[in-house]
């Protein structure tokens, strides 16, 4: 339960949601394609999430950032 004061009822923190859902639905669009050019193997989809959880986590990013960008150099 929340709290009087922080119960909002209405949509105007529903956009923040939306867009996230919506960019999620677009980058794994792979779990929706009907096409043989996407694996649907379980270990293929598992990496994908791990992938895409990895993108999204800001911390987890600039590590992954750090060590690409030493090749370039």
């Amino acid at each position: 339960m929340l709290p009087k004061k922080r119960h909002v009822i209405g949509k105007s923190h529903t956009v923040a949601i939306e867009q996230n859902n919506s960019n999620t639905r677009h980058h794994l669009g792979r779990f929706t394609r009907r096409t043989k050019v996407v694996s649907k193997k379980v270990k293929m989809v598992d990496l994908t999430l791990k992938l895409w959880h990895a993108l999204t986590t800001e911390d987890i990013f600039t590590a992954f950032q750090k060590t690409a960008l030493l090749i370039f150099r």
